[in-house]
Order: structure tokens, then sequence, then C-alpha cells
């Protein structure tokens, strides 16, 4: 959950590993303890605040304190979470109390940006670094947090510039000094007048843009891309993967911003975006759109045949194989989504993306799906579901006729679906995938669906039942699967559903859009703005 504030962010302690040189007894309270609560929010600031809570709210209080920090929520202080309380963290607070409305799920002030064109400034940096190492490196920062709030950025030379990023050492001129050293590694302002979007980083730190140094130096991308959140308006989440989250981590591979980093630049700069910038748009709310009727042609109009001039029987006539069009992945709306050998492979019409991992398209890709199963027919059309069995076969279901598929070639295909257990007159499933969870594969079609058994290759008693058991998954179907974060997710239209396996029903979150978070696709306002109007509903 992320929080905004209209205050000053003083952020991330050093990277190393500090030693807890305090030992408690029996969950009790130091001093120490009362010091960390009020400076990040969760005890009035006043003097022997904490006289006034019983032992009941404090122990809520500290199962606060160890939601923030992603430990088990046992509201005892132990000694986990008097090392979280000295860990490398941000100095901003982690709880921020509205003083009057409705408590929802983010904290809103007004303090985020009124255009959506902003210009940096970088006055300097350290000595054994470029300034364009620092340009590179705040530009790709930007970048990660503007394409979901619908913001661009340019480099200036100019002071006058909206973000103002620097480098300095102890005392600088805005009464928040460094420290030398560890500790305190940068701060930024939210934006407002003044300082406002401004970041400074210590120049007595070790910064690094080299990847083969990330471990052993500071990493300038890592702290400069939550500062930047913070410069655009967006304070802390308790979500461990955020790049928000309070607490120090390490570089990772593969870099990427968390949901719960997407859904608060959605909120905040698209759901409450001024009414000066919205002029005449008026997109209507998806999924609500009228769509042209499709006709499926019956044949081509008869033409009259052009005298044939030449009539030499000998030369063999050639007939041209039309390559079909490569269609618009980021209209979303795919035929069959599902992970393969570790992969995610996404079909729509006679194509197919292979990707890594979300994002991450395979070289050589989209490509004509018979460029890997070239025994399918040309009948074949499309893949309107597909998924691997616990064997290893891939299984691609196409009408009322499936293929196996074991790695080299399809093996006693194609058969009908009736082998399954469906019903005769079923003309096609919508969706399919192997569940997790208890090994099953469930199959979709419109509002009811089936759970078949792998092992005795035979389907449940009992179904199909309605989708409704699915609890916040919509009817009607694109895509289903299970992946590799261990959630699984269901595809319609533009958006997808994340479903939380654990509590048998989709996450807070959902929807997404699923073409911009599972191939990359640039934002789409009208699915934005259905976006926006859903988040209102978000409440505690």
């Amino acid at each position: 959950m992320f929080l905004f504030f209209g205050l000053f962010f003083v952020c991330c302690a050093s990277a190393g590993s500090t030693k807890v040189s305090e030992k408690i007894q029996d969950g009790a309270a130091t001093p120490r303890v009362f010091e960390f609560m009020k400076k990040f929010g969760y005890l009035e600031s006043g003097t022997d605040s904490e006289a006034i809570y019983t032992k009941e709210a404090f122990s809520e209080i500290v199962k606060m304190v160890q939601r923030f920090g992603a430990l088990p929520q046992t509201g005892l202080i132990d000694n986990k979470t008097l090392e979280l309380m000295e860990s490398p963290r941000c100095g901003v607070p982690d709880v921020f109390k509205p003083t009057s409305g409705r408590a929802k799920r983010y904290v809103i002030t007004s303090q985020k940006w009124k255009k959506r064109h902003l210009t940096f400034f970088v006055s300097n940096a350290p000595s054994y670094l470029s300034k364009e190492e620092v340009v590179r490196v705040i530009q790709l920062g930007l970048d990660t947090w503007g394409r979901y709030g619908g913001l661009t950025f340019s480099r200036v030379d100019d002071p006058d510039a909206d973000i103002i990023v620097l480098f300095a050492r102890g005392p600088h001129g805005d009464s928040f000094n460094f420290d030398g050293p560890g500790n305190i590694l940068a701060h930024a302002y939210y934006p407002n007048s003044g300082l406002g979007g401004d970041v400074h980083f210590d120049d007595d730190e070790t910064w690094t843009t080299n990847d083969d140094q990330k471990w052993e130096r500071t990493d300038l991308f890592s702290v400069a891309v939550h500062e930047l959140g913070h410069s655009l308006g967006l304070g802390h989440s308790d979500v461990k993967n955020s790049i928000m989250f309070p607490y120090y981590k390490e570089p990772v591979q593969n870099f990427r911003l968390d949901y719960d980093d997407i859904l608060a630049m959605y909120e905040l700069y698209h759901r409450r975006r001024d009414e000066s910038s919205r002029g005449d748009d008026r997109a209507s709310r998806y999924p609500e759109r009228t769509t042209r009727p499709y006709y499926e042609p019956t044949g081509r109009p008869n033409r009259p045949k052009r005298p044939d001039y030449t009539k030499k029987p000998s030369k063999p006539k050639y007939t041209t194989t039309k390559t079909p069009v490569i269609p618009d992945i980021c209209e979303g709306r795919f035929d069959a989504v599902s992970m393969i050998r570790g992969e995610l492979f996404v079909f729509k019409g006679e194509y197919l993306w292979r990707l890594r991992e979300k994002q991450q398209i395979l070289p050589g890709f989209p490509s004509p799906f018979r460029n890997m199963f070239p025994e399918l027919p040309e009948d074949v059309k499309r893949i309107d579901a597909t998924y691997e069995r616990p064997d290893g076969i891939i299984i691609l279901f196409t009408g009322n006729r499936y293929w196996k598929f074991d790695g080299r070639r399809f093996v006693d295909s194609p058969r009908p679906i009736t082998d399954y257990g469906f019903p005769y007159y079923l003309d096609k499933i919508d969706a399919a995938q192997n569940w997790k969870v208890n090994g099953k594969t469930y199959f979709y079609k419109k509002d009811r669906f089936w759970r078949y058994n792998e092992t005795s290759r035979t389907m449940d008693n009992g179904y199909p039942k309605n989708m409704n058991r699915w609890r916040g998954v919509p009817h009607d179907l694109d895509a289903a699967l299970t992946w590799k974060d261990g959630r699984t997710y269901f595809f319609k239209g533009k958006l997808y559903w994340a479903f939380d396996n654990k509590w048998i029903i989709t996450t807070e979150e959902s929807p997404l859009p699923a073409p911009e978070s599972w191939i990359g696709c640039p934002e789409d306002q009208e699915v934005l703005n259905y976006l926006s109007e859903k988040l209102d509903q978000f409440q505690y």
C-alpha cells in the first residue's frame, strides 16, 4: 500500500548491515524503540506520547512496524524487530494519518506535478563519475516511472529546471545535513515550489554505475529510482517488492516496477489528473465500446476471367501463399497464454510470442506459430487454448480438436476434445491451465469451468461448475495460466486479473492492463481511464 505525503523525504541508510548492540528481554521496549516509532510516524512525536497507549494498542503499533519491514506480525519487540529498526532504510515516516475524510487505499495530497513534461538539471557529479553517466541514470529512472504516469522528461542545462540533482557533503543549504559515509545516502523533496522535486545525493558515499561493482559500492540507480519516485509524489509502500519499500534493497537483475508502484502512478497521475490537462478528452470507459459486427466470408465474389494470352502448357502455374498479417498484440485479446518449459507463450491470430520473462520477448518473435508447429494443418488459423501437462506434453486446442506435442513432433493427433470428457456439442474451449495448487487442469468456457485429473485422465465428477466459484474472475475468458511467482492469472480483453491462490480470490489491485504488464506495450489511455475509475472503489 502506498502512502503519498506532502513531506520532505530523507532516504536510505547505508547498504551495510549494522550489528545489533542491544538485546531485549521479554519483548520490552527501549528508549531507542520509542525514538524509532516517533521518527517514522508510528507514535505521536510529543514528549512521552507512548505513555497514553495500552499494552494491546502498543502491540498493534509493533505489528505495523513489522508489516512495513516484511516481518511476521507478532506484535512483540523481538530481536528481528530490533534489527529491522537498525537496518538501512529511508528517513521518511512510514505512517501518515489523514486529518479528515475516509481512509482509502492510497493517501493522496496535492503533492504532484501539474504538467505532463518535466525538465531536470544535473548540477554536478562525483569526481570519479562523469556527468553524462549521472544524466543517463537519472533519465532512466525518470522514464521508468514516466511511462505509467503519462509523463515525459528531458535534460536541460539550466538550474531553473523542475528537478535539480546534485551531490553534496555535510551542510549543503537545505537544513538537512549529510552525515558522511554510511547512514543517509540521499534525500528528495515532493513536488512543490522552491526545492520541490529536487534530489540530493551524499558525495561522501562511493557511488557506482557499473554492474560489476554494485555489490561493493552504492548503486546509483537503485537509490535514484527510489528517490525519483518521491520527487514525483510517491510515498512508501509496505509491499516488499515495491521500489518504494522503506528499507534499502540491493540491486537486482531484470529490474522492473512492482504492481504496487504501477498502481500508485495510475492513481496519482491518471485518476486525479488536472482538469486543465483533460481538454475535450471524453474517451469512453473500457470495455464498454461499440464494435463492428464480424462476418465470416464465405468465398470471394466471382470475377471475369482474365484472358490467357500465353497458353504455354509446358510452364507450370504457381500460386502465391500470403504471409499472415501480424496482429497488434498491444490490443490485448490474446487467444491463448501459457507457461511452457519455463517460458511465456502468447498466441494471437496465426502468430506466437515467446518471452523469457514478462516484457522480455525472445529474438525472432513474434513468428508464425507454424514455424514451431509445422505439422498443424492450414485450416488452423488460431490456437484457442494451450497448457503443458505434468509429463511435459504440450496440448494445443483449436475448435473441437486438440493436438499433443512432445517437443519435436505431434503424437496421436489431432483428437476430439470429447476425449477429455467434454460434451459432444461443445464447439471449443476458451482457456485452459494446469493449477499448481492441486495439480488438476481447469478448462473454461463462458460462465462454466471443468476440472480434469491428469493422473487418471478423467474429468472429475460434478463438473462443469459456475465461474462464480473463482471469486472475482470474469466470465468469457481469453486465457489463463499459473506463472513463476505462484499466482494464477486470468486474461480478458485488454486486462488481466491476478488470483491469490491462498485466499482464493482476485487480488485487490486487479484488474491491470495486460499488454503493458506482460508484453511491454505503451500505455493505453482508454484502459487507464477505466482503471482510474475503478480505483475509486478501493477503500479499507
